[in-house]
């Protein structure tokens, strides 16, 4: 009888343990994102290029990337019939509707700040999550209110001079002083309605990077550096 009531136990106990791990397993199919990287940056900065560099570290299927302008642009492109394949490429055919393309999202925003970061967590399957676009302290709010990890990290193309003072004052004016130099070279004009508006300087006051990027091209030894610093604080969130 001892033995039956301590098999009975035993099975009791072992399908507890497999309930609890299913339950486990269900919860994070249904929420698999564990870590947020938020990338931000001006145009040309090199934000993408560090967002994808970033992936290329994480092993196969651990991590991948999602566009806030995604289904921004889908959308846009849906109601204007537009090519979204165009508008996601880095061409003249983007930069013509650019403009307009801003004020129709500004429109939907203000509806809704978390409309366009909502779609991108959803839509998400791997652990960590590298959104290589955000252009507003509500977009790095919405995920810190959703995911366990979030870190923040804003990509520079700027001077020695003028990254000491964006450490120092973190302030609007200092993000100004970036050298415009690097981001004319990758093909950066400014245009009036586009580089002033508040998709493009939303978070030039923010104040809660984790990591600033200075991409330059001669500090690529320092960026890959702090690149591995990135991935080695998502791995430990990511498991934590």
């Amino acid at each position: 009888m001892r033995v039956v009531v301590s098999l009975s136990v035993a099975a009791t106990s072992l399908a507890a343990v497999v309930s609890y791990f299913l339950l486990i397993r269900r919860r994070r199919r249904q929420r698999p994102v564990r870590v947020v990287i938020v990338f931000s940056g001006k145009r040309k900065s090199g934000k993408d290029f560090c967002s994808d560099a970033l992936l290329a570290r994480f092993a196969h299927g651990l991590a991948e990337i999602g566009r806030l302008s995604g289904p921004l642009k889908h959308a846009y492109a849906s109601e204007h019939g537009l090519d979204y394949g165009e508008l996601l490429a880095a061409t003249d055919y983007k930069e013509r509707y650019r403009r307009d393309m801003i004020s129709w999202g500004e429109e939907r925003r203000t509806a809704d700040p978390g409309y366009f970061a909502s779609l991108v967590l959803a839509a998400a399957r791997a652990p960590i999550l590298i959104v290589s676009d955000a252009r507003r302290a509500t977009d790095v709010a919405f995920f810190k209110e959703r995911v366990p990890t979030v870190i923040s990290v804003r990509v520079v193309a700027c001077t020695p001079s003028a990254m000491l003072l964006l450490l120092l004052l973190r302030s609007r004016y200092a993000a100004s002083l970036r050298s415009d130099e690097t981001r004319g070279a990758r093909g950066w004009h400014f245009v009036e309605g586009i580089d002033d508006a508040e998709s493009e300087c939303g978070l030039d006051g923010y104040q809660g990077w984790d990591f600033v990027v200075v991409n330059e091209p001669d500090r690529k030894a320092k960026t890959d550096a702090m690149l591995a610093a990135i991935v080695r604080e998502a791995s430990v969130g990511c498991y934590y």
